[in-house]
């Protein structure tokens, strides 16, 4: 009845705007209208405003709903018994995705275990730099990795602006890229070549043919396998960087698309016709949380779509550079001896093989690494870096979201890793959250600080945490975490899980116990 009551007072407001508005028209028009003027304007034009709305409103909720709804379970056959009929809550929770490959540039390390003890023993931390300093002329802080060499990238964006010079905007030729960018494309250029086996690895995966028969579930979509690769890199870049960043990537994985075009039977010419097999996309992101949101979307959607898909993640940034320094010093955010709660610029790089729950493994490839949940993300609602108690309440928040999605239970966890670096607030929200809710854990054997030896690696911080996770549970066989705790507002947690659970018997009833007597 209530929703018969809400329609007429729709209809009711609706009715009173047409008239208001068409009395004024035809008072404005001196228009003497008719009988079927009267009808069609007064009486059937509210009448239909107040249906179409009805029926948006009715759309939007069906999309929402479907949106929302868990994935569908087939149902057991006829021989099952009803242990292997999964519970309600688990069905409901999202499928974990498969981490194929990780590969990280940290100046800490590429595993998890020797970043770790490089960072506990003080043999990785942040040092004066030899060239930049900071308005007062005083040697600043910095944590760049000493092996990145940037020569290679820049004579090869030097190269293809000349060969390009016709097709690329009048700005690009008289830009210089800066520092920063020639080290973050270098980290970038440095993960494809460590993962660029696993991932052809997975190519015989776009040549399995769809079945004949459409599936018995509704929703399962005949859909191809598909290929993304999605390459972050920081928005604070100007435009003709971007641009020219974006440009040089394209380039770089020319030879790489080609090959998975030719594993899937698509030319060139068939993929710019129809939906290609291996996509590349460049996205100027603002912040690691971003990236992350923008990674589980696709994933989610290839969820929904029941489309075998691999995500490719790659992030690489640098803050190791005149310009980012000046930023950081303009916004007040520069660490110095007068300013302990600053950041330390950093750099770094990392890169994530992804596959959806549907997409086939060949049985060449490797095994996977680990198990990746999805995220929690909460906002806080005052800034860590305001003045005042800081609580961990919102990273407590996160954790206790993630396990929910999980249903595994905190004692579980035996590593964590976080971005938190040497902020004392930032310190304090992870060593509470420690306290209450994995007080099993020993902060330090147990816990990665990657902020603290690495510095504000900006939008690979995220990133770089899940990948070096991934090989700890590949070495460890258990589940670890992550928390992002870098942001001023941003909370992030996301459990990473081994790829092979231990089999648990059931525990045995006492009317089981019984009978067995």
């Amino acid at each position: 009845m209530a929703k018969v009551w809400k329609v007429l007072a729709l209809l009711l407001v609706i009715t009173a705007l047409v008239w208001l508005s068409t009395l004024w028209r035809w008072q404005s028009a001196q228009v003497n209208p008719d009988a079927t003027q009267l009808l069609l304007h007064l009486v059937l034009l509210p009448v239909a405003l107040t249906a179409a709305l009805l029926a948006v409103v009715w759309s939007v909720k069906r999309l929402r709903s479907y949106a929302t709804a868990p994935t569908a379970v087939a149902a057991p056959q006829a021989g099952a018994t009803a242990a292997t009929t999964p519970s309600p809550a688990a069905s409901a929770r999202p499928v974990p995705h498969r981490v194929l490959a990780a590969a990280v540039q940290v100046r800490a390390g590429p595993v998890w275990k020797d970043a770790q003890s490089n960072i506990a023993e003080g043999s990785c931390k942040a040092g004066l730099d030899a060239t930049m300093k900071d308005d007062d002329g005083i040697a600043i802080f910095t944590a760049p990795m000493d092996d990145i060499s940037t020569d290679e990238v820049a004579t090869s964006l030097e190269e293809m602006v000349t060969a390009r010079k016709h097709e690329l905007p009048a700005d690009w030729p008289g830009h210089t890229p800066e520092p920063e960018m020639l080290r973050a494309l270098a980290s970038l250029d440095a993960i494809v070549n460590q993962m660029i086996g696993k991932v052809e690895s997975q190519w015989p995966a776009l040549s399995v043919p769809l079945p004949t028969t459409r599936p018995a579930a509704a929703n399962a979509a005949m859909l191809p396998p598909v290929v993304s690769v999605r390459i972050g890199i920081p928005a604070r870049w100007p435009v003709p960087a971007q641009q020219l960043a974006s440009a040089w990537l394209q380039h770089l994985f020319v030879p790489h698309v080609d090959a998975g075009l030719k594993a899937a039977g698509q030319s060139r010419a068939m993929a710019s016709a129809a939906r290609p097999a291996v996509q590349v996309h460049v996205h100027p992101v603002e912040s690691a949380e971003a990236y992350w949101l923008l990674m589980e979307q696709q994933l989610q959607q290839w969820q929904r779509e029941r489309q075998p898909g691999l995500l490719w993640a790659l992030v690489a940034d640098s803050l190791v550079g005149e310009e980012s320094v000046e930023q950081l010093t303009r916004a007040r955010e520069l660490f110095s001896g007068q300013r302990q709660q600053g950041r330390v610029p950093g750099e770094g790089g990392a890169g994530v093989l992804l596959a959806s729950s549907t997409w086939t493994t060949p049985a060449d490839a490797a095994p996977p690494l680990a198990l990746m949940h999805k995220a929690s993300l909460v906002k806080r609602d005052k800034s860590a870096d305001a003045g005042g108690r800081i609580t961990s309440q919102a990273l407590i928040q996160a954790l206790d979201d993630t396990l929910q999605g999980t249903g595994l239970d905190a004692k579980q966890i035996q590593h964590l890793t976080t971005d938190a670096d040497h902020r004392a607030s930032r310190t304090a929200e992870v060593y509470e959250t420690l306290q209450e809710r994995l007080s099993h854990l020993d902060a330090s054997e147990h816990a990665l600080r990657l902020g603290l030896g690495c510095g504000d690696i900006g939008i690979a911080r995220l990133l770089a945490c899940a990948a070096l996770t991934a090989t700890q549970v590949q070495e460890s066989e258990a589940p670890a975490l992550v928390l992002g705790a870098h942001a001023p507002f941003d909370r992030l947690a996301v459990l990473i899980a081994p790829a092979t659970a231990p089999a648990t018997p059931p525990a045995e009833t006492p009317e089981a116990a019984a009978q067995a007597a």
